[in-house]
């Protein structure tokens, strides 16, 4: 698991805040984690509370600032999102997340670049390294993207 440091000097925005602010409003509003097989869902309790967690620690002063504990718990709301958490729902059971969800993620994650660094053990970063390789030959060469166009 790769070490988290959080960072003192954060340099966060109000811009900042009503990102995440936004993203825990949806999440709790719009988004389920629980299904049952007859098609029915449900939120979980742990992710209404997590949302609700993220919404009430929120600093909406002109200088706002992220507590380790908040900081915490958008790390851990955005890990279960991140999951089997969806919010975008079609026909036979299709379940997905929304073009509006996977954007606030990346604006979660960018304020999140603000906040922490992610360090990885010599261990993970060898495990890391050899994913990518493997997931890497299922993408085409920059020559056989070309190729696929003449």
């Amino acid at each position: 698991m790769p070490t988290i440091l959080y960072r003192h000097d954060q340099n966060i925005s109000p811009a900042d805040v009503m990102k995440i602010a936004v993203y825990a409003e949806h999440v709790g509003r719009q988004c389920y984690d629980v299904f049952a097989e007859d098609g029915s869902r449900t939120r979980s309790e742990a992710l209404s509370r997590r949302a609700q967690a993220v919404s009430d620690s929120l600093d909406f002063g002109d200088e706002p600032y992220f507590s380790l504990e908040t900081t915490k718990k958008v790390l851990d709301l955005r890990d279960m999102v991140s999951g089997m958490c969806f919010d975008r729902f079609g026909e036979r059971g299709h379940m997905g997340k929304s073009m509006d969800l996977l954007g606030m993620a990346q604006d979660v994650d960018d304020v999140l670049d603000k906040l922490a660094v992610y360090h990885l053990s010599p261990e993970e970063l060898e495990k890391a390294e050899a994913a990518w390789a493997h997931e890497g030959q299922f993408f085409p060469t920059a020559n056989e993207s070309r190729d696929a166009f003449d």
